[in-house]
């Protein structure tokens, strides 16, 4: 009986002991959001230097001047920050007053049937690949591999004639942008059951080639420990003063002028780390092997779902000056999905190449499908907003946002047919 209580006390501490170890998901009560306008380079070498004094969270790539960047900052650090605003004449104003309540806005409730009303955690959404795999016998259903931690990723095709060209679409590379997977399974559902007649018929004239979760490891990170993550999860080798780094930036990991462009790709600490080499994760590997292994020619269009701003992003990343041969055509395209995009509720889509529209960067997934896999329209639509609500965009706008995608789509795929692309 000793022995008995004595295991039993054993197995009490190791789950207490199991239990203290899982970090607390992190809260960001009273942090702000402040919007700052970096007007010349002087500023912005100043700019840069403020996340080593202070502790600071910058929400995008820094490229250059004449340029709005969003910067989280803590109740500890507000006060300094606006003072080195202040004193560099950077104009700035604040955003989100509580980013805690902006997120405890878009709360779920984990026991929530799957809808397009609220965010869902990593099981919710694959339960629900399941079920739509079972149920229609015009899906094919993959596991194409697995994370570092050894989640699946999961993959979709829809093919109800022989002989179609195909989609692909993509979701959720980035972790923190949880209305990129929201959208693609809205698309998916439109095209699985909607009685939509467009919808019916681009399911009937197209297959459809659907990963929804890139970045399964990253996307649970966020809902357990770290709303503001972004990179995957395999300890990369390195640390500093916090302890070991996690992560890299997969959208910086294709082998297509990688490392060629992009702020702090090179600090293995930060948010944009493109990795010591290209194609070094198992994620983008599994990712690429799939693309890989359909016949050339087959898919026409690879289309990669991120937040936010509301572009169209179009190859190539890396350049200011260099542009793809068919770029008057894939912009007759673009110019397609923004039109359907705005007659749903007015939403403005901006469309171009990334590296001139947006900032340049190198190494990401649509630039590897047209660089490398020949597929003639390519694009990173960026969803909504521009700038409201950023990353933290709140549930009760997904299905907004999945209808105007699915209305750009339709154009979309309309003008790409128009322009030969699926011959």
């Amino acid at each position: 009986m000793k022995v008995l209580i004595a295991l039993a006390l054993l197995s009490l501490a190791a789950l207490a002991n199991a239990a203290a170890r899982k970090p607390l998901p992190a809260r960001y009560d009273h942090f702000k959001v402040y919007r700052t306008f970096i007007e010349d380079d002087e500023q912005l070498v100043e700019f840069k230097k403020v996340h080593h004094t202070i502790e600071i969270h910058i929400l995008h790539d820094i490229q250059g001047p004449n340029r709005s960047y969003d910067v989280i900052v803590g109740p500890l650090f507000q006060h300094a920050f606006e003072r080195i605003l202040e004193d560099l004449e950077v104009d700035y104003k604040i955003i989100v007053e509580d980013l805690q309540e902006l997120l405890d806005s878009s709360a779920y409730d984990e026991d929530a049937d799957m809808d397009w009303e609220t965010y869902h955690p990593l099981d919710k959404i694959y339960d629900w690949v399941d079920e739509q795999c079972d149920a229609h016998d015009f899906l094919e259903c993959k596991v194409i591999g697995h994370s570092y931690e050894g989640r699946p990723i999961k993959s979709v095709r829809l093919s109800k004639r022989e002989g179609n060209k195909a989609i692909f679409i993509e979701g959720n590379i980035h972790a923190m942008e949880w209305i990129s997977s929201a959208t693609v399974t809205y698309i998916l559902n439109q095209l699985i059951n909607s009685d939509n007649a467009g919808m019916q018929r681009l399911s009937e004239e197209y297959d459809w080639i659907v990963v929804p979760m890139v970045n399964p490891d990253g996307f649970v990170y966020t809902h357990e420990v770290e709303r503001l993550w972004r990179k995957n999860r395999r300890p990369n080798g390195y640390a500093n003063a916090t302890g070991p780094c996690y992560g890299i930036d997969m959208n910086r990991n294709f082998d297509f002028h990688w490392s060629g462009a992009g702020w702090n790709i090179e600090d293995p600490c930060d948010h944009w780390f493109g990795g010591d080499e290209p194609n070094t994760e198992r994620e983008i590997l599994a990712l690429q092997d799939f693309v890989s292994s359909f016949d050339d020619g087959y898919i026409r269009s690879y289309m990669a779902f991120h937040a936010y701003g509301q572009y169209v992003l179009l190859p190539y990343g890396h350049s200011t000056t260099e542009f793809p041969p068919n770029y008057d055509q894939m912009m007759r395209i673009a110019a397609a999905f923004a039109d359907g995009a705005e007659d749903a509720y007015g939403s403005e889509f901006t469309y171009g190449a990334s590296g001139l529209l947006n900032y340049p960067v190198s190494g990401a997934a649509k630039d590897w499908a047209y660089g490398v896999k020949n597929i003639p329209f390519t694009c990173t639509v960026e969803l909504r907003d521009k700038g409201t609500f950023g990353f933290f965009l709140p549930s009760n706008q997904i299905t907004e946002v999945g209808v105007e995608v699915t209305e750009g789509l339709k154009s979309l795929v309309d003008k790409a047919a128009d322009e030969g692309i699926f011959d």
